[in-house]
Parts: C-alpha cells; structure tokens; sequence
C-alpha cells in the first residue's frame, strides 16, 4: 500500500472531556479539550490509543484531506493495551465519511462532483478498507515514519526516523511488548500509525518518553506493535465484550547469584527463574520453588531473558502478554532434580490482577460517612501528596495480589478528608490513613463498610431517642481511632450533604458488564 494510501486513512481525532474529580468523586472536573489521531482499519472502524479518548463526552473525526468533522463513539475501551476502537455516529454520517474514502481513490465525474453512487461505494469501502498491517515486528535499525496531527497545527504532519529497539514495558496500566523509535512523537501523534517501508503499518503511537531535569530524554518514542493490535482486535467480542489480556501468573527472581542457586540445590546446568509466588489458577501446574526453564519451547536465560530473534534478548513475560486468550501455553520447569514439561495453559484460564481502574471503566466510588470522606484505594491516589509512603505501599501490594491472596477483601478503604462539622471538631489527621475497621469488624471493602454503617442508622432509627448513645468507631492504621455518636453523624451527614451540594452519600459501582476478566 502506498504511502498516499496511508495518509488517507489518517483521521484526526478532536475530543471534549469531562473527567471525574480523583478526591471528589461526586464532582466532575471542568471540560477540557484534547486532540489525537485514528486511523481506518478493515471493519469500517477507527483505531487509535485509549488515553486518546479517555473520559470523552463528545468525539469528533477529521479525515485527511476533508473539512468536516464527523461525530463518532467509543466501541471498545482498552486500557490494558491502551487501545480504542472507534465507530462514526449514524448510518448516513457513516456513509458520507467513507464516501469520502471512496471518491479518494476512485475517478470523479467530469465537474469533480462526487457521484451519485458514491454511498452505494462507501457501503462496500468501510467493509473491505483498512490501512495494510504488517506480518512481523520490524528490524532493527529499519526506517519508519510516523503519521499524525500533533500539536502546533491542524494539518498531518510526517516524522520519519528508525527503529532504536525492542523492549518489554511496564506502564500504567500493564505492560506490553513495545518498539521504541527515534522519530519524534509528540501529544497530538497518539493513537496515528507508524508505516514501514512498503506502506505498512508496522505499529501505533502511544507514549513520548518522559524529561527528568536531572537527565533529558530527547528523540524517544514507543509504538504499540501491530501483533498487539491484532490480539486487541481478536479479543473485541462480538458481543460487546472486551476479553481483558492476562496477567503473568507468577512472580519469579533471577538466578545470577550463587549463594540464591545453592540454597535451592539448582544445579550449574540448569538456567531460568525461580517462581516465588504462583497464581491460584495455576497451583497444579507451576509450583513455588519451581525453576521455569522455558515457555513455549524457548529457554529463558538465569536473568529472565528469551531471545527475541537472533542476537536480540527480551524479557519472558512478552510471551504471555503478546497472545491471544484462545491460546495455548507450556511452561516447562526443573523440579525436585527433574526436567517436567507442564501440561498446556489456557491464557483465558489465567486472571487479571487489576480488573478496574478508577474513573476509567467506572464512575469512582466514595462514601460520606458523617463528615469522613472514604474511598477505595487504587492507582489513581497514589501521587497525591497526602499519600504517605506506608500508603503508597500498600496500594502498591495490593495491586500485585491475585484473588486468592486478598485476605477476605475485596478492596482497601482510605480516609481522605474530615470535612468541617461541628461534630468532626478536633479531629484531623495531616495523611491519609486506611481504614481497618468499624466498630472493631474488619473491614473487606468500602461497599461493606457503607452496609455496617447502614446497620448502625437501622438500629438507632432515625428520629427515635435512646437512653443509651450509640457510636461508629473506625479503626485506622497507624493513628487513633475516629469515634462519632451515631445520631450526631447521620445529622452532620445530612447538614454537609446540604452544604456541599452532594446528590448522594454514597456511590458504589456494580461490576461492568463490558469487560470479561474471567473469575469475577
């Protein structure tokens, strides 16, 4: 495909969006506005990153070489790969978008009007066009040019540059197999292909690397590989349904020290990491103490690495995460002084560590309890500055534990804020601090804690005087305990609710129905 094909499937992507407030969850930040780039793959649809169109309210597509904005909707959100599909709004808007496809590619009439079949045209276009997807990962040192709308204009702009490596890394969201390049790529470029030297897209923009002040980083950037995108798109159900990629169902630790090897009786010959934790749906298949020699046939090295191709290394765990769920794995591994190839694995089979992210596939939850603020600890608190590092900690933990090691919890709960009441007098705490327990319970989650402070409403009955007071205690790590008289509480509940113009006092999400994550 020719590099004017490419250009004409380039889209640029204009998004308003409203994101919900991280410490504030019953507010919404003020609009702001955003570009990126698409572009048109088989399907009649729009590929660009996620981040891309993260939160929008309002989505709008400019094709190359056209002046209308065309309105469009979010099909399949993945934050895991940092991939979206979009789809243009409306038959007929649909229509004349990929009329315009046609006609860029098809004669015109002899006044340069667009024909009167051209929709006819654009029906059999948007099924059967789409930018050309490469077969393989590209070579290194192999030219690539980078199309897209970055910032500083309105029109396409080409970067051209060359593929600087091929690495394994960690992000946000996951981590993923990514092709790092030295074209520029700036805010703007997210989501716009990267072609390879016959017209192919070899990759999607994603990620510029990031400037410390004590060491710039110039001339950086990262693609998603094509491989990824296909995977992507094969797990996009037919139902809707997003097939989220799997986590690496153990944690392991390199044996490159001697004294490590002679502890576990590992043999000089033998070479791979020692498995240190294993998933629960894997704890007939791999073992802790386990040595994994090879996955899928390939050896992996005392430091984690496979080889990639040739004399190019690259972490193990891209085996995982670079295949489809339908897919088989082997592990193979030394155990007890022998060589076991592990029965094959199913990668639907393994779980997701993470399975939500705040404010991206969920209106975040909260609870106003009296005047404490609580919320559920994730990713998205950890920089606040109130998130002290024995927090940052336990966030960090948490996210790497799969379910069967989450203790009888289902989430960690952190109060965030004391808001001013004369019942909450005296109280203040300078960091955040977890919440253990109410009333001496332990707490699994925030959705229990709500239900125990619900009881505690239930039993004083609202508007009913007792003898004899009735309290909420919560237990909080590392500092005192917070106490209020419950009919006190569920007053300043209501006169703070009044106050700051909150709808509800609580908002807890059901689980989403458009992400498939396999245990849940």
């Amino acid at each position: 495909m020719s590099a004017l094909h490419g250009k004409e499937g380039v889209c640029r992507v204009e998004v308003a969006r409203v994101d919900w407030n991280v410490l504030q969850p019953w507010q919404r930040t003020p609009q702001t506005k955003s570009s990126g780039t698409a572009f048109v793959i088989d399907g009649g649809r729009l590929l660009t990153n996620a981040h891309v169109v993260r939160s929008a309210t309002d989505i709008r597509v400019r094709p190359h070489g056209s002046t209308r904005r065309f309105p469009a909707k979010v099909v399949f959100y993945a934050p895991d790969v940092d991939l979206a599909l979009l789809e243009i709004k409306g038959e007929e808007e649909s229509n004349d978008f990929f009329s315009h496809r046609s006609t860029a590619t098809t004669p015109a009439t002899k006044n340069g009007h667009v024909r009167n079949d051209d929709h006819c045209n654009a029906k059999r276009y948007k099924k059967s066009f789409g930018l050309e997807f490469a077969e393989d990962l590209p070579a290194l040192q192999e030219s690539v040019h980078v199309v897209g709308f970055p910032t500083g204009g309105k029109t396409i702009c080409i970067t051209e540059g060359v593929v600087s490596r091929i690495d394994f890394l960690s992000f946000s969201m996951g981590s993923m197999l990514a092709i790092q390049i030295d074209a520029a790529i700036n805010p703007g470029n997210s989501g716009g292909p990267a072609f390879n030297a016959a017209g192919q897209v070899t990759g999607v923009a994603f990620s510029s690397k990031p400037v410390k002040k004590d060491r710039p980083l110039n001339n950086i950037g990262y693609l998603i590989p094509i491989s990824i995108v296909r995977e992507f798109l094969i797990r996009c159900g037919a139902d809707g349904i997003y097939r989220l990629s799997p986590s690496i169902p153990y944690r392991c630790h390199t044996l490159e020290n001697k004294s490590l090897r002679l502890a576990h009786k590992i043999p000089d010959s033998i070479h791979g990491v020692l498995l240190t934790r294993v998933c629960e749906t894997m704890d007939k298949i791999l073992k802790i103490g386990d040595v994994l020699t090879k996955v899928d046939g390939k050896d992996v090295a005392d430091d984690g690495q496979v080889i990639l191709r040739g004399d190019e290394l690259i972490q193990h765990g891209y085996l995982l995460k670079g295949k489809c769920h339908n897919e088989d794995i082997i592990f193979s591994v030394y155990r007890d002084g022998q060589h076991l190839t592990c029965p094959p694995v199913k990668l639907r089979d393994i779980p997701v560590i993470c399975p939500r992210w705040a404010s991206v596939d969920f209106h975040p939850d909260y609870v106003i309890l009296g005047p404490l603020v609580l919320l559920p600890l994730s990713l998205s608190l950890r920089a606040h500055r109130k998130c002290g590092t024995r927090l940052i900690a336990d966030c960090i933990h948490w996210c790497d534990k799969w379910p069967s090691e989450w203790e009888d919890k289902s989430g960690l709960v952190v109060l965030t804020d004391i808001l001013a009441h004369e019942v909450s007098f005296g109280y203040s705490r300078p960091n955040w601090r977890r919440v253990l327990t109410y009333n001496e319970i332990p707490i699994r989650s925030l959705a229990h804690l709500r239900d125990l402070w619900q009881a505690s409403v239930a039993a004083v009955g609202e508007g009913k005087d007792t003898d004899e007071p009735t309290f909420a205690r919560l237990g909080l790590h590392d500092s005192d305990d917070v106490v209020f008289e419950v009919k006190a509480a569920m007053r300043a509940q209501a006169e703070i609710l009044k106050m700051h113009q909150i709808k509800d006092p609580w908002h807890i999400s059901p689980p989403n129905t458009k992400y498939d994550i396999g245990y849940l």
